[in-house]
């Protein structure tokens, strides 16, 4: 037995939800699986996530609520099961045969709801977990666990792109739909989104992604050996990416982007509906609304270096700008690393130390100290400053996006990601 294998077998028989011992018999095997909770929508509204796939998959449907008799939730319980005449059902599973074919859990019906401390986490972990028992039994054969939300709208070739040797994950590409009324908030937060991750890729950070739970497809192994999702109402994802950077690469790639939904919603404390929603609270967006100052991602870079260089030269952080050092010094990072160092014989191993400290979470909170040490943040017309974008003045926000954008996700046709042609 692989040590791979080993990792599955644990985190099914010790940490994964209860559901995987209560499923239905399923009665064929599929290529592909797609995890989708859902709370507080519509069949109509699920039937568009899926409408241009058209590979041989399994929809782990995980409808949810954080309170009894959502009315709204049952009504899709009910909508659902009546999509065919002969579901199979096993305690609060339910696998039905259709265009597509649907593993059905229902989180939402008396005594079953999902504790609004555990939220859309705990909702993605048992839709996961339940795919990986199915990968694990032969039933799905791609060991891609493919995760997105009941608000998206997936492109033609969804599956097309496959993991490679070393992905623990794909963080896939991209678009909200531009509502009407919400059309700049949406664009200056997702513009946000990508702005922070191609900060990161400049910096040279393994951390480099956008952390979206309805973007991600990844590795079943990968994901056993992290524990999987962490049971929070919101930011499940960006934690599990960042423990899955850990194992793996994870990697930008995809060329159609995935439709996300520029809605207003309150389903979580923290996402894409509030986000848009704080900014439209503001008078002017366009001037009000802030990002990183660009010039933090050149002390990001410049840190970063000095971290690869301590092996070879222990003193490589005290040559750096004052605010590194005055980072450095808060953190203690002198005495951290003189004892991993003095712990350690071999390069290979500090670095991973090294790279497995300096987190995803750890490298927001330097970007948040240099903010408040430093460099205040900034409006969208200052980000032409950043050494990274072409263009030295910024005044159009959705040419900024497309270069953003592009630089993230190369592999997009030209003009696919042009935020001008996008509509509600």
């Amino acid at each position: 037995m692989t040590r791979n294998n080993k990792a599955v077998l644990q985190y099914l028989t010790t940490y994964a939800e209860p559901e995987i011992g209560s499923l239905p018999t399923l009665s064929t095997t599929y290529d592909h699986c797609l995890v989708v909770p859902a709370f507080n929508e519509t069949w109509r509204n699920l039937q568009q996530v899926w409408q241009n796939l058209s590979e041989n998959y399994l929809v782990i449907l995980v409808v949810n609520s954080p309170v009894a008799r959502h009315q709204a939730t049952l009504a899709l319980i009910r909508e659902v099961r009546n999509q065919s005449p002969n579901p199979v059902v096993r305690g609060h599973c339910c696998y039905l045969r259709g265009n597509p074919d649907i593993l059905l859990i229902d989180r939402c019906s008396d005594g079953n709801t999902i504790d609004s401390r555990y939220g859309v986490g705990l909702a993605r972990k048992i839709g996961a977990d339940i795919a990986l028992k199915l990968i694990e039994d032969r039933i799905i054969l791609s060991n891609r666990i493919s995760v997105t939300d009941a608000d998206a709208v997936l492109p033609a070739n969804y599956f097309g792109f496959k993991l490679e040797s070393g992905d623990a994950a794909l963080s896939l590409p991209f678009e909200h739909s531009l509502e009407s009324g919400t059309a700049l908030a949406t664009l200056l937060y997702e513009t946000s989104l990508l702005y922070y991750a191609c900060g990161l890729l400049w910096a040279d950070s393994p951390y480099a992604y956008t952390s979206l739970g309805s973007t991600l497809a990844i590795s079943s192994t990968h994901y056993a050996m992290v524990r999987g999702f962490p049971r929070r109402p919101a930011a499940e994802d960006f934690y599990l990416l960042n423990k899955l950077a850990k194992t793996g690469r994870v990697r930008c790639a995809g060329n159609l982007p995935i439709i996300l939904s520029g809605r207003l919603s309150s389903r979580v404390p923290v996402g894409t509906g509030p986000g848009i929603r704080k900014i439209q609270t503001l008078e002017n967006p366009a001037t009000e609304y802030l990002f990183y100052n660009p010039h933090i991602f050149d002390l990001l870079r410049e840190f970063q270096k000095a971290l690869w260089a301590t092996w070879e030269t222990p003193g490589a952080l005290l040559s750096t700008n004052e605010e590194i050092r005055k980072y450095c010094r808060m953190m203690r990072l002198e005495s951290l690393f003189s004892r991993q160092m003095q712990r350690q014989n071999k390069k290979t191993v500090f670095n991973k130390f090294v790279t497995d400290w300096f987190d995803g979470f750890r490298t927001l909170k330097f970007i948040h100290f240099m903010r408040d040490q430093f460099l205040p943040s900034v409006p969208f017309s200052r980000l032409g400053e950043a050494a990274y974008i072409k263009s030295g003045h910024v005044t159009d926000l959705p040419e900024l996006r497309r270069q953003l954008y592009s630089r993230l996700f190369p592999d997009t046709p030209d003009g696919q990601n042009d935020g001008q042609k996008r509509s509600g």
